[in-house]
């Protein structure tokens, strides 16, 4: 025991916790958005991603944080100079180094071990990293088994999450391999979900004379580690690393010469409660841990949330999470960055003061209105967050987007899952699809289709010259020529001039008008699903195969990728013609999956099986079939319509629909799929010839006011879909149900008015 208590006093002496914080990821997945500034810069949730990392050290006690950078590093050293954390009251130092020549995340460890002569354990994490936990309870638990393991070098923050988690990492599949009394990580291995390989490689050390091991495929990277200076030793020699977990990790496991160990916690709750979330400090920690018992990792608290911002997909998931309040206090009334406050308002909507709504306007579910955000009569936006000074005009739909400060969207337009930068101009009758990413300054429109996956940016991409009139360049010759034959596909030097001021536009620079708009100004970057884009990528590398890159990007699905099937043998060929004229099913994957749905329905309503594992395996057989969810809202209402026994109403009712919630609420995520299953709720209960006609009003009343009760239904779908049913022929809609939900429909619009009146009040 000596010697433990000895590491641990001189530590507690000390309560000198540093933290390394990297704050450039080395890859391109913002791309452009990143063109003008670092990615931990960027807004999350209208705060810059960098503040919610900070927030976590200096709350789990940090004195001292080094922020590594690269790119933009002036604009990055003077954000920290003006911030918060250079006043006085603050306990945490920061410090900035510059690794001009790093090209890894190694690469920039080892040039930082000389200039800061790291002679004790420290947290490493990267600039965008959000989470609630008190770390220095993990940093205690690590100095423990540190004492009884004089080999570790590390302790890993893994996370808990299912492959249906919005923050699984569809494009990876990673095994690992621990020791399961003592949390010790015997072995990781990592390969993108399309390698041409797929194989776990999980060669260690005495890995199979052990008598017990656990393997896990359920565990994403917080991104969040504890090191020992032996670390940052092993750097210098050998530093080719671009990420901590895939490359650093597997070879110091996977090594025949190092006996270096690695342990790993695992956070299996979603947040912590108040009291214990962003709480506490180093001795505190210290002196709770129990050193009479076994010092292994799971002594530390399971709870809490921690997730970095990887790529835009996680960029969305996390939005989301903390909009949701999932990661609380961590949300955006708390104000993390002294910026502007927010009221929270029913369906987690967020509001500044200064935000203007058009009266005819629909906002709802998941929002965040920054200062002065105008959203016009007739515009819709839904689980998106708007920046300072954003505007949406009216007819306009914002549907899972993210628009940084200055953005707007013209008249009539759709921005479907994709993130805009600051000051970009979506002109009248623009569609942006999903997925894509639209740089600073740039304008698109008017009556123009951004396809899925696009970027665009304001510069010209890397090793391409901008369209010139006077281009000599070889490489752009042909595209030149190209634009000058036809009029309408580029602008003329006074078209160009017209958009200067603002979005600095150059005399000389013509753009691509069909794709960008008659007034489009910008640059196509590539297409995400593209293998001849413009970003840097390695020949062979699996990371940098076009359909991984759709998998990491914001709106992406697995449906969104094609999956070369092997070629078969003549035997497995003949075998399995055999099979298919011996009678097997010849229906498409599409029927399989619809089939099938209603087993797993079945199940639940027949055999009272539960209703969220049976959701999970119906989702995973539909990814399987590569099947979509057209039918899911048709067949899942009305199965469980189907079993509510009509003689016991309104309990049979009741109890049906909460059996079914999790399979109800799978495909009804925004306010049209819920018109649309009101509708089919109508139809079925006006036209269903089980249904007699002396409950039919009676169990249309029951059903959506279960489902609003289920918050399954919002009050906006409610009486939106009421009103526009009551301008419709009877041929259409039955007036007798409207008649039934008349009182709660009034009483939900009244429940809107009042909220209303205490908003603008």
């Amino acid at each position: 025991m000596a010697p433990k208590k000895t590491v641990l006093a001189q530590f507690a002496q000390d309560e000198e916790l540093r933290a390394v914080v990297l704050a450039d990821a080395f890859d391109d997945s913002f791309q452009p958005l990143t063109l003008n500034k670092p990615r931990c810069l960027l807004p999350l949730c209208n705060v810059p991603m960098i503040e919610y990392t900070l927030e976590s050290l200096a709350a789990s006690g940090v004195t001292e944080t080094i922020l590594v950078c690269k790119a933009h590093a002036e604009m990055l050293q003077a954000y920290i100079q003006q911030s918060k954390w250079k006043r006085s009251s603050q306990t945490m130092k920061i410090n900035i180094i510059v690794t001009t020549s790093a090209l890894s995340v190694g690469d920039a460890l080892r040039e930082i071990y000389a200039p800061l002569s790291i002679r004790s354990d420290f947290i490493l994490c990267t600039g965008v990293v959000v989470s609630n936990m008190d770390l220095s309870g993990l940093v205690a638990a690590h100095l423990a088994n540190k004492s009884r393991d004089k080999e570790q070098i590390m302790t890993m923050l893994l996370r808990e999450a299912t492959n249906t988690h919005r923050l699984y990492d569809k494009s990876d599949e990673s095994v690992y391999v621990f020791e399961p009394k003592t949390s010790q990580l015997l072995a990781v291995s990592s390969f993108p979900l399309l390698s041409a390989t797929r194989q776990v490689d999980i060669r260690t050390k005495d890995i199979f004379s052990l008598p017990e091991v656990e393997l896990r495929a359920d565990l994403i990277d917080t991104q969040v580690s504890i090191c020992s200076e032996e670390v940052l030793t092993q750097l210098i020699d050998d530093f080719d690393y671009q990420t901590m977990r895939r490359d650093f990790a597997h070879k110091v496991l996977s090594s025949d010469l190092l006996a270096s160990t690695i342990y790993a916690h695992i956070l299996t709750g979603t947040s912590s409660t108040p009291s214990e979330a962003l709480s506490g400090s180093l001795v505190s920690a210290l002196s709770a841990l129990d050193l009479s018992a076994d010092p292994g990792i799971t002594s530390v608290s399971h709870s809490g949330y921690a997730a970095a911002v990887a790529d835009t997909a996680a960029y969305d998931a996390i939005s989301r999470d903390l909009i949701g309040r999932w990661a609380y206090p961590l949300c955006p009334d708390s104000n993390p960055a002294d910026g502007p406050p927010y009221t929270y308002h029913r369906g987690a909507v967020y509001k500044t003061p200064s935000v203007v709504l058009g009266r005819e306007s629909c906002v709802d579910h998941h929002v965040i209105l920054g200062p002065n955000s105008h959203v016009a009569d007739h515009a819709r936006v839904f689980d998106s967050v708007l920046g300072l000074g954003c505007r949406i005009g009216g007819q306009s739909v914002v549907r899972g987007s993210y628009l940084f400060d200055g953005a707007s969207v013209g008249r009539g337009s759709v921005v479907e899952k994709s993130i805009l930068g600051e000051r970009v101009a979506i002109l009248d009758n623009v569609v942006v699809e999903r997925g894509c990413l639209i740089g600073d300054d740039v304008i698109l429109g008017p009556n123009v289709r951004i396809a899925a996956f696009t970027r665009i940016a304001r510069q010209a991409p890397p090793g391409r010259q901008a369209y010139m009139h006077d281009a000599g360049d070889s490489d752009s010759d042909d595209a030149s020529e190209a634009a000058t034959k036809d009029s309408s596909a580029a602008l003329s030097r006074e078209d160009v001039s017209s958009k200067s001021g603002q979005h600095g536009v150059a005399d000389a620079e013509v753009f691509d008008t069909r794709t960008l708009g008659s007034a489009g100004v910008g640059y196509v970057w590539g297409n995400t699903a593209e293998s001849d884009n413009d970003f840097d990528s390695d020949a062979g590398d699996d990371d940098d195969d076009p359909q991984t890159r759709i998998l990491r990007t914001i709106g992406s699905k697995l449906s969104d990728i094609n999956i070369v099937e092997p070629e078969l043998t003549d035997d497995e060929s003949a075998s399995l013609h055999e099979d298919q004229d011996g009678g097997r099913d010849a229906r498409t994957p599409q029927e399989n999956f619809d089939y099938e749905l209603t087993v797993y329905i079945n199940r639940v309503l027949e055999d009272g099986r539960d209703a969220a594992s049976s959701q999970m395996e119906a989702n995973m057989y539909r990814k399987a079939c590569d099947a979509n969810l057209d039918n899911v809202r048709r067949i899942v209402l009305e199965m469980t319509l189907g079993y509510v026994d009509l003689t016991a109403l309104p309990g049979s009712a009741v109890n049906a629909l909460s059996a079914m919630f999790d399979f109800i609420k799978w495909d009804i995520d925004n306010p049209d799929k819920q018109l649309d299953a009101i509708g089919i709720i109508e139809r079925y209960c006006a036209v269903n010839p089980a249904v007699s006609d002396d409950v039919r009003s009676r169990l249309f009343k029951i059903v959506i006011w279960q489902l609003y009760e289920l918050d399954i239904l919002v009050d906006v779908a409610i009486v939106f879909w009421y009103n526009r049913a009551l301008k419709k022929p009877e041929s259409e809609v039955s007036h007798k149900l409207l008649v039934a939900i008349k009182n709660f429909v009034k009483l939900l619009g009244e429940s809107d008015s009042e909220d209303e009146s205490d908003s603008e009040d």
